[in-house]
């Protein structure tokens, strides 16, 4: 047995000794077998690829390959569980086609968005643009807002100071009154001897600045924080276009945004529709090439020698158990 056929072995999970028992007929069912295993393997590869490439954005070449390496694998193993079943399951089957139907949803849909790449760039930017359109009248009404509210606090703190202005320019100072009390004796004694004390104010009368002063003072440096926010609320507001566009711009187009976008596409062109149905259905055949050579072709002899081994196992333990209920 040449390493071709070893190789192949390996990728299918068949037993070489096994093999190597065989006539022509199952030499030939394990090529049919390694060549659909291959193209599933490419295919998935290159999907893998692709997908971390364009949505994962892994940008080494390794990473890339890891990834491509990760989907063959799966295929690798989702092919072997068929092929390796002994007899025929139908349902094993039936969830067979049914992933095939998916997987080829899947695939049809990475391989679309990257063959329509260029399309799919014009529809996000008719995307990007309507996205653009409608956010940037919110951030004007979330802007018009604060602005409405802050020149709301200015108008209310400076009709304050105008009023306490108003006060201040009839009474710039205020009259303080300072009492003070002293005691000092009288020179006569009481019936126990202690000297009589009596007790002296003193009131006097000082000029101080109008406290109202210092209250518009706080205004006047509130009033100057209230109109900064102003001054960057409509800064804001006059580049709020800008600044939409820029972040649209530099944001990431995600696999569902790409996959709405093609959908979009396929709606509006017939064309473009039947290539999706052709490449689906294309991956669906693809799919089903091992499941359905294992259903439709006659067992070749590996199949029977395995089912034979089977049937010789099943029996001996039979036996066995017969003997030992019996003794």
């Amino acid at each position: 047995m040449n390493m071709t056929t070893k190789l192949g072995c390996y990728l299918v999970g068949w037993n070489p000794a096994i093999l190597n028992e065989c006539g022509e007929a199952s030499h030939r069912t394990l090529k049919k077998y390694v060549a659909a295993i291959l193209i599933l393997m490419i295919i998935w590869g290159v999907v893998g690829y692709c997908f971390a490439d364009r949505y994962i954005e892994i940008k080494t070449l390794s990473g890339k390959l890891v990834v491509a390496a990760g989907f063959m694998t799966i295929i690798l193993c989702v092919e072997r569980f068929v092929i390796l079943t002994v007899g025929k399951n139908w349902t094993m089957t039936l969830f067979r086609y049914i992933l095939a139907f998916l997987m080829a949803i899947l695939g049809s849909a990475i391989f679309d968005q990257i063959i329509f790449k260029n399309d799919v760039d014009v529809k996000m930017k008719e995307v990007r643009t309507e996205q653009i359109n409608k956010e940037i009248p919110k951030r004007i009404a979330y802007l018009d807002a604060d602005i409405t509210r802050t020149m709301g606090l200015i108008d209310s703190i400076g009709r304050a100071n105008i009023h306490i202005y108003e006060q201040l320019s009839k009474n710039p100072v205020i009259k303080a009154t300072d009492v003070s009390t002293t005691t000092r004796q009288t020179g006569a004694v009481d019936e126990q001897g202690k000297p009589i004390e009596e007790k002296i104010s003193n009131v006097t009368t000082r000029n101080v600045e109008n406290p109202l002063s210092g209250q518009a003072k706080a205004n006047e440096a509130a009033l100057k924080i209230y109109q900064a926010q102003l001054d960057n609320y409509q800064q804001k507001k006059m580049s709020v276009a800008d600044d939409v566009n820029e972040e649209y711009k530099n944001a990431s187009t995600g696999f569902l945004e790409e996959l709405k976008a093609l959908f979009s596409i396929l709606t509006e062109d017939p064309v473009a529709l039947s290539f999706y149905i052709f490449l689906f259905l294309f991956l669906v055949s693809l799919e089903l090439l091992v499941v359905t050579s294992k259903i439709g072709d006659e067992k070749c002899d590996y199949d029977s020698i395995v089912e034979h081994q089977l049937r010789i196992k099943k029996n001996t333990l039979s036996r066995t158990e017969t003997n030992l209920l019996n003794q």
